[in-house]
Formats: C-alpha cells, sequence, structure tokens
C-alpha cells in the first residue's frame, strides 16, 4: 500500500472526530447586533519555515493542560491561530446570544405563562357570581275572565278582627247593623279591578349573587396549590431547557475552535508536503532522486489538498451552525475570530472522581427531576380536589328584583316595585360523583407514568454522567502523554527534512514523518479540547452548570 495513502486516511479522520453540525432551526428573533466579530484569522505561516527551522515546543502549559508560565510567543501556526483576537468571539458570548434568541427557550417561557393564566382561571371560578340583568318585554295581550256577578261589584270589609254580629248602625240609631267585634259596622266598598287594560311593558332590573361556600372549604386550597405546583413545574423546565441551549451553544463553539485547528494543520502540512516536493524534483533533476519519490510526494500533495478544501469545508458549516445558534441573519458563514484565550489554565473540576457520587448529585441537582417532582405535587393536589365531587355541594344565593311590573305584586300593576330573596341549597348530582370517579383515576395513571418518566430520566442520567466521567478521565490520561508525542513528532520531522535533503532520506522516511506530526499536533489541540469539552458535560450532567440569560430580546 502507498504510504500516501496512509498518511491521508490517517489525517482526515481527525477532522471526522468532531461531531456534524446539524443545524438548529432558524430562531424567530434576532438580537441586536453585538461587538463585531470579523477580525481576520491569523496567518497560516510561511511555507518555506519548515526548511530551516521547526516550531519550539509550546510545553506542557499549552491549552491550560497544566498549570506553568505563561505562554510566549509561538512560530507553530496551529498555536498562533488559536490566540485570541480582542473582540472575537467566546463561548461565554455564544451563550448569551444563543439564550437570547433560542426558540425552545421562548416555548418553555410561554409554557410558564399558560401554567400561571391556568391558576388564575382556576382562582377566579371561586369567586362569588354576581350577575345583573336589564331586561324589556312587550306582553301580549290576556284580558283576564273574571265574573262579578253583575255590572258592579262590592267587597264587604270589618275593621276589626273577630266574629260578626248584630247591633245600632250608630250610636241612639235604632237601626240594627252587622257590626264587628269592636261595634263598628261592616261595610261594602266597590270592587275596582281594570281586568280589560293589562300592563303590556315589562321593565325588569335584577341582581343574583352566588357563593359556592363548599368550594371554599373542599376545593380551593388544594387547587391554589396544585396550580403553583405546576407553574413551579414549568419554570423548571424552561431552567433545563436553558442549561441544554447553553451547554449546546459550547460545544458548538469548540468544535468550530476544532475545526480551525484541523484546517491550519492540514493547510501546514500541504505547504510542508509541496516544500518536499520542490527538493524531491530539484533533486530529481539533480539525478539523486528518482521519478517515483516525486510521484509519491506529488499525490500526496494533492491529496492534502482536497483534505485542506474538506476542512475548510467543515469549518464554514461550524462557523454557519454558530451564526444560527447565535441569531444570525446574514445567509452566509460568517468570518468569525476566537475571543477566548484556548491556552489559559482552566480550574480544575472539583470532586469530579467519585462516579457513583457524581450520579447521585445529579439526581439531585436536575432541573428535570425538579419538574418531574413538581408535576406529580400538582397531580396529588388536583386528586384532592376531584375528591370534593363526592360529596355534596352547598351553595349561597341572594337576588334582587326591581321590576315594572313585578310578579311578585298581585295585582299586576305598570308601576316599579322591588323585591329580594336570600337562601342556602344543598344538592347532590350522582353525575358529578361518577365523573369524579374517572378524573381521580385518570390523575393517578397520569402519576403513574410521571413515575416511569423519572426512572427512564435516572437510568439515562446514570449513562449521561457515566460517559461524561470517563471522556474526561480518558481525556486527562491521554494529555498526560500528548505533549512528549508532540515533541518526539517536530523533532523526528526536522531529522528526516535534513537526512531527505542531502540524500539520506527518502519520501516515504518524509511521509512518515509529516503524519506523525499532523497527528501527534492534531491530537494535543483536539484532547485538550475534549477535556475542556468533558467537563462541561459533567458540569451539565450533574446539574453544576449555573444559568445564564441571555441579552434582552
Amino acid at each position: 500500500m502507498k504510504r500516501t495513502s496512509i498518511l491521508v486516511l490517517a489525517a482526515l479522520p481527525l477532522l471526522a472526530s468532531a461531531p456534524a453540525f446539524a443545524a438548529p432551526p432558524a430562531p424567530t428573533l434576532a438580537v441586536p447586533p453585538a461587538p463585531v466579530f470579523l477580525a481576520p484569522a491569523a496567518p497560516a505561516g510561511d511555507a518555506e519555515a519548515p526548511e530551516t527551522a521547526e516550531p519550539p515546543s509550546d510545553g506542557p502549559g499549552a491549552l491550560g493542560v497544566a498549570e506553568g508560565p505563561e505562554v510566549p510567543e509561538f512560530e507553530d501556526p496551529i498555536v498562533s491561530a488559536l490566540q485570541p483576537v480582542a473582540g472575537g468571539l467566546t463561548a461565554d458570548e455564544v451563550v448569551r446570544r444563543t439564550v437570547a434568541t433560542a426558540p425552545q427557550i421562548a416555548a418553555r417561557q410561554a409554557e410558564v405563562e399558560i401554567a400561571e393564566a391556568q391558576l388564575r382561571q382556576t382562582l377566579f371560578r371561586f369567586v362569588p357570581s354576581v350577575e345583573a340583568t336589564a331586561s324589556y318585554a312587550r306582553l301580549s295581550f290576556a284580558p283576564l275572565d273574571f265574573d262579578t256577578g253583575g255590572e258592579d261589584a262590592f267587597v264587604v270589609g270589618a275593621l276589626n278582627e273577630g266574629p260578626l254580629g248584630l247591633g245600632p248602625c250608630a250610636e241612639g240609631s235604632p237601626l240594627q247593623c252587622v257590626i264587628d267585634s269592636g261595634g263598628q259596622p261592616v261595610g261594602a266598598f266597590p270592587f275596582e279591578f281594570d281586568v280589560e287594560d293589562p300592563p303590556l311593558n315589562a321593565i325588569t332590573l335584577q341582581a343574583q349573587l352566588g357563593v359556592p361556600i363548599s368550594d371554599y372549604i373542599a376545593r380551593l386550597p388544594w387547587a391554589k396549590k396544585a396550580g403553583k405546583a405546576q407553574i413551579q413545574a414549568s419554570e423548571y423546565a424552561r431552567t433545563a431547557e436553558l442549561l441544554t441551549v447553553q451547554k449546546d451553544a459550547r460545544l458548538a463553539y469548540y468544535d468550530w475552535v476544532r475545526a480551525i485547528a484541523s484546517r491550519v494543520a492540514l493547510s501546514e502540512s500541504l505547504a510542508r508536503t509541496e516544500a518536499r516536493l520542490a527538493d524531491a524534483e530539484a533533486s530529481f533533476e539533480a539525478g539523486v532522486a528518482s521519478r517515483a519519490d516525486v510521484m509519491r510526494l506529488d499525490a500526496a500533495a494533492a491529496n492534502l489538498q482536497a483534505a485542506v478544501i474538506r476542512a475548510e469545508n467543515f469549518e464554514r458549516v461550524a462557523a454557519q451552525s454558530l451564526a444560527v445558534l447565535t441569531g444570525e441573519t446574514s445567509l452566509t458563514a460568517p468570518n468569525y475570530s476566537i475571543g477566548e484565550d484556548l491556552f489559559a489554565p482552566q480550574p480544575t473540576l472539583a470532586d469530579a472522581d467519585d462516579l457513583d457520587a457524581l450520579v447521585e448529585e445529579a439526581i439531585a441537582q436536575r432541573y428535570e427531576f425538579k419538574a418531574l417532582e413538581a408535576s406529580s405535587t400538582a397531580i396529588e393536589q388536583n386528586v384532592k380536589v376531584a375528591r370534593a365531587g363526592y360529596y355534596p355541594r352547598l351553595d349561597g344565593f341572594a337576588e334582587a328584583t326591581y321590576a315594572n311590573p313585578n310578579q311578585r305584586f298581585f295585582p299586576l300593576e305598570p308601576v316599579f316595585n322591588g323585591s329580594w330573596s336570600a337562601g342556602v341549597s344543598l344538592t347532590w348530582v350522582l353525575g358529578d360523583a361518577l365523573q369524579a370517579r374517572g378524573q381521580i383515576d385518570e390523575l393517578r395513571a397520569n402519576q403513574r407514568l410521571l413515575e416511569s418518566q423519572r426512572e427512564t430520566l435516572r437510568r439515562g442520567l446514570s449513562i449521561e454522567v457515566a460517559a461524561a466521567f470517563a471522556e474526561r478521565r480518558s481525556a486527562l490520561a491521554e494529555l498526560e502523554y500528548t505533549q512528549r508525542a508532540v515533541d518526539s513528532a517536530a523533532e523526528g520531522y526536522r531529522v528526516a527534512v535534513d537526512l531527505f535533503q542531502v540524500g539520506d532520506a527518502t519520501t516515504t522516511d518524509i511521509l512518515d514523518a509529516e503524519f506523525q506530526r499532523v497527528d501527534t499536533t492534531l491530537q494535543r489541540i483536539n484532547l485538550a479540547i475534549d477535556l475542556r469539552v468533558a467537563d462541561i458535560k459533567v458540569a451539565y450532567a450533574t446539574g453544576r452548570t449555573p444559568p445564564i440569560e441571555g441579552a434582552p430580546r
């Protein structure tokens, strides 16, 4: 097998090691323009530099692997490309702008507002029912059929209560009259009753008050607690979504940084290979090298050119992914620059060596668990509300009417009269009791569903924490040996170049040394980024990540 194939096939997987950038849905809101991130990236360096001088080692403190003196200026183009630029893009800035425009966070916030509105609706149902009615009606003519026995009718009445008897009609009168118990004559008066002209216009003003007395005791306290628990569950879910968006934004940022490192590494490898190709062509002209040596290096350079193009496209996709996450409206990938000091020592992640303790911490701290617990509390309170349907309902009521004519007055007359009534009612409806049983069964089933979801989440979270824990330990272990491999590969390439230039090394030796240099350089960069990514995943999985609110929309 040709060594050129080995070189390209071995170098390209380093590009593919980062996860693919699946662009999220375009956010509907965009943030105002942030500080400009358009400073050009650092130059890749002189292609002829490897012939005369090799980059010095950047020491064990590179990318925050271990504490050490401040990192000086580097000749290594990869290190130069990763140096921070004033006004450049940082992971915190990506998080802030992503949170400000993330549609999933807006959706969770809407769920919180929905829960708050539902609580207000629930409380309003317990407000005493007050109803006011004003009505007018034109009545059809309906004369009363009232037979008085003749044209004129009279009503007989007594002034005093008691039996009637006979007695003088007046003092000293010889005439006898029917008198009441007080000696007063009983009289007859005309019976005046208009039966032919009843009121035809009805105007009614009415006010009614209903008070759900039993609901204040059996329903209101539990309904209020259920509503508050549901609001809390929605707020926990929003915070959990916020932390997920933060983690994804940081990972996208470091994937973009990884893409830059890969592109620069392959570009430098291409430059060095082209320089060796020029040496081989000169040696061939001088009769020192064979045509096969020249063709090998030419094929390697061609393959590296294709790899560089793929790396540039990968970097462009990574930048476009950041633009989509942060709400940029441009359709082209922005020319971002790195603004974060990737070489600064990273603080050690505390208490991250005990996997069981990390899992327990995650179960106690993750907002997803808190949201499920709050939802379960809301269901339990709603069960108590539904149980009130088993018992009779006690309501108070009051009513006042001012009408013309008022039906409470007889006979009906076209004048306004007022009347009122008040009382309590105790009712029990079989359908309400049966419906309450069904509601309770449904709520209990939902509660069991939440318990299943909680167990599923616990298992998945255990795997998530274990994976992040293992990823972090692997990165720490590999970083301990990576720097020595980088130094060894750089020295090996320098020696191979010197030998090749004097004819004591073949193209195979050059390609082997080149592969080792690219491989170890990218491995060091990727491992340093891997450690940061692992710390982010461990902090997220255990619930240690503090939520960061974005800029105002």
